[in-house]
Parts: structure tokens; C-alpha cells; sequence
């Protein structure tokens, strides 16, 4: 593996193992820097989503970057109030960050009404205003939900959050059955973790003579997981990129996946529905 490392989707389209995620980073000049950061520094995946409310930051990063738009990887996702009108909702994306397609377009949260999202999706890859279509936070139950409700493409990716404390090894080996690609949010554990001072994990990391946000991203890459740690500062941006200079052995894998205790983070995808309005992240628009 190295920087250019890639994964083939179930249709056919390349997709980098290793981006960057924008999840609040502030929309303005700390998303734009980190953007550009990050393409010149040689990533070529950018994850972004309407609530971040940073899009047309991230347009701007990739126009400033001067790295060709082709060779960029675009991720964007459906919030639940476009869930009636996918379109809407990816056309007014597409004119925020300034693009004529994204690389993928993901259902955020299996928030009520998503197999009927879903098949929109499907319509609005067909015409090429997204080039591959998945969903975000979705278990096993939501995948098999939306076959039941017709669904004809199969997702060509699930993003989830993914770190050696909530490792998600069930979900990743059915999904590898179907040919669907993990991708891991909060890889690094997220915002206020301990994941990154377990003595478990420091200890490794000083054997193998990395960081141990290094191994971490080590771990879950070697693991087949691509992975969109967020960052808005140079030198992290930088250092998170470099991963492909070791390896890990079975064993110390193992010993990786055994940290697991199922502890998610972010809200629980069974109860998205009922979480109170308020909580949500407000939708502030760019200037």
C-alpha cells in the first residue's frame, strides 16, 4: 500500500483508501486550508456532508489546490431534509461546491423514508450527477431493508464510525460478502477519545516507532476499512498520511482488534429518529 493505494467498488469505480474528513472543520478559511493542505500534500479523497456547512469551502480548497478535478475523489451526503427530494438535495451540494458531479453520494443516517431516498440515489447515479452512491451509520438490518424495498444497486460503500474501541469487525466481513466497502469516520477514535493514549495502543506504537494515530490508521487499512481522518492543522494532515512505511504483524493486529468494547461515539443509527430536533447540528450557510 501506499499513498495511491485505491479500492475497486462494486461499480468499477476507484476509490483511495486514505482521505480527508471536513466534519467541523468551520466552513471559511480553516476548511478551504485544510482542503488545499491535503491535495498538495498528496490525498486525493475529500469527505464532506451538507450539515458540516462547509461545501463551498471545499470547492474552493480543490480550485486553490490546482490538483485536475478528475483525479479528486468528492464525498458528500443527503441530510434528512432532502430526504424527500434527493435531487434538490445533490444539485444544491453540486452548486455549493461548485462541481458538475461528486465521486459518491451517501445517505447520511438511515433517518425515516431512506429505502425510499435510496432509490433515488440509484436514479441520479444513472444519470451521472454522482458517480457511486452509498449510505453512512447504516447496521445490517438498514442494508437488508433496502433490498426488501426494491433496491437494485447494491451500496457500493457503508461509512461508519470505526476505531479499535468500537471495531465493527460483524458488519465489516457481511459486507465484504457483498462486495460493499467500509469506510471509517472518527477513525482516530473522535473528538475528546482516549483511544489514542490506551497504553495498549502507545506501546505498540513506540515497537513500531509511529504515532499512535499512525497505527490506528494502520490497523483498520490492513483491515481492508479506507479510512477519512479529519484534521485542520498542517503538520496533522501530513502526519496521518504517512502509514505506509510499516506494517503491522497477525498478531499485533490481533491484539488491535481485541481493544474492541463496541463503544460508539456518535448517536445510535436505531434511534436517529428519536433524537430530540434540537441536538441536530443548524445549518448555517457559507458565505
Amino acid at each position: 500500500m501506499d499513498l495511491n493505494s485505491r479500492v475497486e467498488l462494486n461499480n468499477g469505480v476507484s476509490m483511495p483508501l486514505l482521505g480527508l474528513g471536513v466534519f467541523r472543520a468551520h466552513g471559511g478559511e480553516e476548511a478551504r486550508s485544510a482542503v488545499r493542505t491535503a491535495l498538495e500534500n498528496g490525498y486525493r479523497m475529500i469527505d464532506t456532508a451538507r450539515i458540516y456547512c462547509n461545501e463551498r469551502s471545499v470547492g474552493r480548497g480543490v480550485r486553490d489546490s490546482m490538483v485536475a478535478r478528475e483525479d479528486i475523489f468528492i464525498i458528500t451526503k443527503l441530510w434528512k431534509d432532502d430526504f424527500d427530494n434527493p435531487r434538490r438535495g445533490l444539485e444544491q451540494s453540486l452548486e455549493r461546491l461548485g462541481m458538475d458531479y461528486v465521486d459518491q453520494f451517501l445517505l447520511h443516517w438511515p433517518f425515516k423514508g431512506f429505502e425510499k431516498a435510496w432509490l433515488e440515489l440509484e436514479k441520479l447515479c444513472s444519470e451521472g450527477l454522482c458517480r457511486s452512491i452509498g449510505v453512512s451509520n447504516f447496521k445490517i438490518h438498514h442494508l437488508e431493508e433496502l433490498k426488501e424495498a426494491g433496491a437494485s444497486v447494491v451500496p457500493q460503500v457503508n461509512q461508519v464510525e470505526c476505531h479499535p474501541y468500537n471495531h465493527e469487525t460483524e458488519l465489516i466481513n457481511w459486507c465484504r460478502r457483498r462486495n460493499i466497502v467500509v469506510q471509517a469516520y472518527a477513525p482516530l477514535g473522535g473528538v475528546g477519545n482516549t483511544v489514542l493514549s490506551d497504553p495498549r495502543i502507545t506501546t505498540l506504537a513506540d515497537y513500531y516507532k509511529v504515532t499512535p494515530a499512525q497505527l490506528v490508521l494502520r490497523w483498520n487499512m490492513q483491515r481492508g476499512v479506507a479510512v477519512i481522518p479529519k484534521s485542520v492543522r498542517a503538520e496533522r494532515i501530513l502526519e496521518n498520511s504517512r502509514v505506509f512505511g510499516f506494517e503491522l504483524s497477525q498478531d499485533d493486529m490481533d491484539v488491535m482488534s481485541d481493544i474492541n468494547s463496541n463503544l460508539r461515539r456518535a448517536y445510535d443509527p436505531d434511534k436517529i429518529d428519536q433524537r430530540p430536533a434540537g441536538t441536530f447540528p443548524k445549518i448555517i450557510e457559507e458565505d
